[in-house]
């Protein structure tokens, strides 16, 4: 007997020295629960994580000795039910990403709360016309035949979110193939032991899409808010605008008041010539570039008095 304790106590030993091994050699440690998946789902996430992650499923009480010992005591509070330890190079969010993504859809049991309204729509289904159409009407689901298929006549939330799914529900809604849930590991803490902080699932779930349009908007407002302040309070986002409008203000400002620069000479000599040429043009002073405009409005002024005479005789 004595034999046998000792083994065990070794064993226990040996178990505890190979969780705290792996939780100094990985970054991120996570807990996740695992009740009610079978063996082969097990496996095959094992087989998943290959490249990613390792997951070992040891007694809570060995799990938590492990933790305590590494480090990581608030870990110790999530240790509930039947849980696995993950250990992975990936970041929290990382993880519990990848952790999402596995899941797949399920049948929702019955007993269970219903996460969000369960709808059935309308349309043929892949149910043979018999009695089902019977116990689809009892749960007030409008069921017919047509065309030699079972038929939903209209949509019917068949539960709401929040209540509780009876037993013959949740066999219909399994024969509708019907599956609003997933199944897969729900992650319930990650501990980052590279900054020492622990993440719980409503921090790392995140919208990536959300986020970087948040930040997108956060930008356009910083940037719109810069731009109104940008007399008062200059950046380096709006330095360049700021710039660009003095330069364009100092040259109106020149060229209106005729002052001379390197930028406004040539629109002022531009400008002094039109009017000269106007001037002279309006006085009939004969000159070299004058004579052409003054030529031509002679003749138009001979024309419109050929025309008056002509039209008088």
């Amino acid at each position: 007997m004595k034999t046998k304790v000792k083994r065990a106590k070794q064993w226990k030993k040996g178990q505890v020295a190979a969780l705290k091994s792996l939780m100094g050699t990985y970054p991120t440690v996570g807990i996740a629960k695992i009740r009610g998946l079978g063996s082969n789902q097990v496996q095959q996430i094992r087989k998943d994580f290959q490249g990613k992650a390792l997951l070992r499923v040891s007694k809570n009480s060995l799990s938590s000795i492990a933790l305590g010992e590494s480090g990581m005591n608030d870990m110790v509070d999530f240790i509930d039910d039947q849980i696995a330890l993950i250990f992975t190079n990936l970041d929290a969010f990382k993880l519990y990403n990848v952790l999402e993504e596995g899941k797949i859809p399920a049948p929702i049991k019955a007993g269970a709360v219903a996460p969000f309204d369960i709808a059935i729509e309308s349309g043929p289904t892949s149910l043979r016309p018999g009695p089902i159409v019977g116990e689809l009407q009892s749960l007030s689901i409008p069921a017919g035949i047509a065309g030699g298929k079972v038929v939903i006549k209209q949509r019917k939330v068949a539960v709401k979110e929040g209540e509780k799914v009876s037993p013959p529900l949740a066999d219909i809604l399994a024969r509708l193939e019907i599956y609003p849930m997933k199944e897969g590991l729900d992650l319930c803490a990650v501990f980052d032991r590279d900054g020492n902080v622990l993440f719980t699932p409503d921090v790392l779930h995140v919208d990536v899409e959300q986020y970087v349009s948040n930040v997108q908007e956060c930008a356009k407002a910083a940037f719109a808010l810069a731009t109104h302040l940008k007399y008062d309070y200059p950046t380096r986002y709006t330095i360049g605008d700021l710039l660009r409008e003095a330069s364009d203000k100092s040259v109106a400002l020149a060229l209106n008041v005729a002052y001379p620069t390197s930028e406004t000479i040539k629109p002022l000599l531009q400008k002094a010539y039109a009017e000269a040429r106007n001037l002279s043009i309006n006085a009939c002073i004969y000159a070299q570039d004058t004579m052409p405009s003054l030529l031509a409005k002679a003749s138009a002024q001979a024309q419109r008095l050929a025309g008056y005479v002509g039209r008088v005789t």
